[in-house]
């Protein structure tokens, strides 16, 4: 007969798997979840049994509903909705069928281990973890003995000994790369979008999430440095910067790498990455494309890490037709046509005019806001640079890069981040979404130059941080979005530990993998080998002298027992200790009971060894000791 108990708890881990895996259902599934969990706990209640044909009919009904949506939702949501589904419903056949009961544990252990492929933080992972040991207790109570449904401490001991064991199959065994792997196209992107308007990033910057985190090796980069490339835009609607760029492999640097360093990137539904400058090498999934960018092969939908080294310059012009593309002007703004040629006969070198550049934006006293004023649909760069000089690092991007275009000089705009704060309990660098910059690159001698007009108009952007760049209106009108509750600080603390996890845990693949094996094999291990047999064979000697063995227990309770029992009679040399207790219940039939204990307790240790009974018998003969015959 199936213990009660295991239906609740195995309704609480499935409404508690419903609430962890909700980003990965419909708002349909769980509300239909919702209605057969409580379905199910109503019926318990009552004592009532739904008949299978009823919980047949449902499944049909919910199979092809999921084949209808088919075509809204990606195929792993629906593929862990099925799972969902089969859960649920198998709750209505566990009480009566017990095969039932033990297939009901079985899918559960699939449904939580498919959370990992939604979340893989820290926190996340733990909660998981505790739903795997209920589930793990479920399957305890389906085999374990009816009077033994608690777990003991021999089963705690043997989950100890099992747990080094585990860690070194993580570690050892080989880490084969996933067998498949789809898109999410329905899940919505965060981050850079794939176009770049005059204000594209003042929404992005009220974000406080993180974006990713990175941890350098050797030299770090000072903070105004830290400019880290995704996108770059090349082609301008007179609105709006798109990409137009073209495939190009890997140019190498010969340099040496200046900065080695791993970024463990946080899910943000596209393929583009994050880089310093110019790459030199690549380890991980993830591949250079075009300008110098670089792009994971799959969609990143969950944690992902990689590693990088950059030699610190700028990045390469890759071919003729990547400077010309980045010359076109289609859009006019004849104000600021006009400026860029005044300028240019003045500077006709591009260093020259990217100074001139500086310095027409710090003298005009342009000023650097979240909510700057809005501009028209026609020639937007004239009327920021010559009627609101107002704006965000967008605006200011968007016309360096025409001006640059407009004297003649090959420009494009970069959105990506700038900047991180540094966490001294892990001595990483964390970068959020309010990271997020845009800057110019303009063509010189044959690389692409870093043009930041943010950098003269708000300096204290690029050195402290996006609040201190701010007035105290806009950070204030800021810091509303980034509160952070009565357990912020508590969670800032533990976001180290959860980089750790993404680091030696998520990220631990092939690689690092293939660095352990050569550096085992690389040990001496003959004399590893004799060490480990010398200290097995004195940790077995040690056991056997410290140990008493079963007879020697077995002795010594006897010969305690004559002893205690002595002033209740002598044995007979041809009695046993249990014809000699039985001798001693009819003789003194005050102490029969204690007696009676005493040989149901010396028989339970002398056939199981059961250390309880040992125990028990040397109670009872303090007892007896204490209650002699001729103190009665």
């Amino acid at each position: 007969m199936l213990n009660p108990v295991f239906v609740h708890i195995a309704l609480l881990l499935q409404l508690l798997l419903l609430a962890l895996l909700q980003d990965g259902l419909s708002w349909w599934s769980s509300l239909v979840l919702v209605s057969i969990l409580l379905f199910k706990y109503s019926s318990v209640r009552a004592q009532k049994t739904v008949r299978m044909l009823t919980i047949n009919a449902l499944a049909v009904l919910l199979c092809l509903l999921l084949i209808s949506q088919l075509w809204q939702q990606d195929m792993q949501d629906s593929m862990l909705q099925l799972l969902f589904f089969s859960a649920a419903l198998r709750l209505f056949s566990v009480t009566s069928d017990l095969r039932h009961a033990k297939k009901l544990v079985w899918v559960q252990y699939f449904l939580i281990a498919t959370g990992f492929m939604l979340n893989q933080s820290l926190l996340f992972a733990s909660a998981l973890f505790l739903l795997f040991f209920c589930n793990l207790y479920l399957h305890y109570l389906l085999f374990a003995p009816v009077q033994q449904r608690q777990f003991q401490w021999s089963e705690f001991r043997l989950l100890l000994w099992i747990m080094p064991f585990c860690i070194a199959l993580f570690v050892l065994f080989p880490r084969l790369p996933p067998l498949w792997q789809t898109d999410r196209q329905h899940q919505a992107q965060t981050g850079l979008a794939d176009e770049l308007s005059l204000g594209g990033l003042e929404k992005l910057v009220q974000n406080d999430s993180l974006a990713f985190r990175v941890e350098f090796s050797g030299e770090k980069p000072q903070q105004q440095d830290l400019y880290w490339r995704a996108k770059v835009f090349e082609s301008f609607t007179g609105q709006d910067w798109l990409p137009n760029l073209l495939p190009a492999p890997l140019q190498p640097s010969q340099l040496q790498a200046r900065y080695q360093y791993q970024l463990v990137v946080e899910p943000h539904f596209q393929r583009s990455l994050f880089s310093l400058g110019q790459v030199s090498q690549l380890q991980g999934q993830i591949k250079a494309v075009a300008a110098g960018l670089i792009e994971s092969r799959q969609q990143v939908s969950r944690r992902f890490s990689y590693s990088l080294a950059s030699d610190g310059l700028a990045v390469a012009l890759q071919n003729e037709q990547e400077a010309s593309r980045n010359l076109l002007l289609r859009h006019s703004n004849p104000q600021a046509s006009d400026l860029a040629l005044q300028l240019l006969q003045q500077h006709p070198t591009a260093p020259a005019y990217a100074r001139a550049l500086y310095q027409y934006f710090q003298d005009e006293q342009f000023r650097y806001s979240l909510r700057p004023p809005v501009l028209n649909q026609k020639a937007q760069i004239d009327q920021f640079l010559f009627e609101h000089k107002v704006g965000f690092c967008g605006h200011y991007a968007s016309a360096a890069a025409y001006l640059f275009r407009a004297a003649g000089f090959p420009s494009r705009v970069v959105g990506g981040y700038q900047g991180g704060s540094w966490q001294a309990q892990g001595d990483y660098l964390q970068v959020l979404q309010k990271d997020a910059h845009a800057w110019v690159e303009y063509l010189d001698q044959g690389r692409w130059r870093r043009f930041d007009a943010t950098a003269v108009v708000a300096p204290l952007r690029l050195t402290q941080g996006l609040s201190d760049a701010l007035s105290l209106s806009e950070r204030q009108f800021l810091d509303q979005f980034f509160q952070q509750g009565v357990f912020g600080n508590w969670l800032q603390q533990l976001e180290w530990l959860d980089y750790y996890w993404s680091v030696w845990v998520l990220s631990f693949d092939q690689t690092e993998q293939l660095f352990i094996w050569q550096t085992l094999k690389s040990l001496p291990w003959q004399w590893i080998g004799a060490a480990l047999i010398a200290v097995f064979i004195l940790m077995l000697a040690l056991y056997l002298v410290l140990q008493p063995s079963a007879e020697n227990q077995n002795q010594t309770l006897r010969r305690l027992m004559l002893k205690v029992l002595q002033p209740y009679g002598q044995k007979a040399d041809y009695q046993t200790i249990e014809s000699y207790l039985r001798q001693l219940m009819l003789i003194y039939p005050q102490h029969a009971v204690s007696l009676g204990k005493l040989l149901s307790a010396y028989q339970r240790f002398e056939f199981a060894e059961q250390q309880e009974q040992l125990q028990q018998c040397r109670r009872l003969l303090r007892y007896l000791s204490k209650n002699k015959p001729d103190s009665v």
